[in-house]
């Protein structure tokens, strides 16, 4: 038994499909039906069903699964604790993103990173917060930034920051919105994000609460496409702060004077590698530019 096998076996299993489980390992289908055949025959135990929706872990598939995460996990541990002891930090550490850079104050972190661990190689993927998430669970990401919360126990999250939120309207509105009432915020046309949004959900509780059902007169699932769109009058939205302020600078935007709820920006790693020499230098860097709880924070990392 290999630890490519296992690793082919976990893959294998968290896509229950052999093309999908062959593109993440960069190799082709063949190659992935030898090293589960090889597992397989090495352990005399059948691992999967082939069914023709994909492949199906077998009861004892199931039960192995775990021992082998737990195996692969203690072997990528030894290697990184050895790179450790040798003084320097070092891998490659990808990274999902769920909103701009500079909000999200990579920049910064990039040139202090550059210094503190110059053999850390760093890459940003932007994506949306329920898939970085989803991502981070199946070993595609090995960490990202996401709003709202999430409490399985297969992640730890790290809160490094509660968002502020404003309602923001086109500036030729600004005597109807800033004194409106939810009722009528409720009326105005909407610049709605998707279901998949945290913002969604943000925005359809704070509703949900006064019994209104809001007009959303289009959805889009993008922050800069929400800009654009309030910025060309077709309709309010809720926007970050930060959003918000900036609009009013550029005089395109004018806000509701009232306080919307604000919103978590956190950051996960899978909880069975938060000892990872890595992941820990990867929280240690993002501790220098954001306010983290100690609570949230490996117990290695905490004086």
């Amino acid at each position: 038994m290999e630890l490519n096998q296992l690793k082919t076996f976990i893959t294998v299993a968290e896509e229950q499909h052999l093309t999908r489980a062959a593109e993440r390992l960069f190799t082709s289908q063949p190659a992935v039906s030898a090293q589960l055949k090889a597992l397989e025959e090495s352990l005399d135990v059948v691992l999967f069903d082939r069914t023709p929706k994909g492949m199906k872990l077998t009861p004892a598939g199931e039960k192995l699964l775990i021992q082998a995460q737990a195996a692969l996990d203690a072997a990528n541990l030894v290697v990184s604790k050895a790179k450790a002891m040798k003084g320097e930090v070092m891998g490659e550490l990808s990274v999902g993103v769920n909103s701009d850079l500079a909000f999200l104050k990579i920049p910064e972190l990039l040139v202090d990173a550059s210094t503190a661990y110059p053999s850390i190689q760093l890459s940003f993927i932007n994506s949306m917060s329920p898939d970085i998430l989803r991502d981070i669970r199946k070993g595609k990401l090995d960490t990202g930034f996401f709003f709202g919360s999430s409490t399985t126990n297969d992640l730890h999250v790290v809160k490094v920051a509660d968002i502020k939120t404003a309602i923001v309207a086109p500036i030729a509105w600004q005597e109807r919105i800033h004194q409106a009432s939810v009722e009528e915020l409720g009326a105005m046309p909407w610049i709605y994000t998707t279901e998949r949004c945290p913002f969604y959900h943000l925005t359809e509780a704070m509703f949900g609460e006064a019994g209104i059902v809001p007009s959303k007169a289009v959805f889009v699932d993008n922050e800069e496409s929400i800009r654009q769109l309030v910025k060309s009058g077709l309709g309010i939205s809720l926007l970050r702060m930060d959003d918000a302020e900036q609009a009013e600078a550029e005089g395109w935007g004018t806000r509701w004077n009232g306080v919307p709820p604000s919103i978590a920006l956190s950051v996960a790693v899978q909880t069975r590698r938060v000892q990872e020499p890595i992941l820990q230098a990867w929280v240690d860097e993002l501790s220098k530019f954001w306010t983290i709880d100690e609570s949230d924070l490996p117990r290695q990392l905490v004086s």
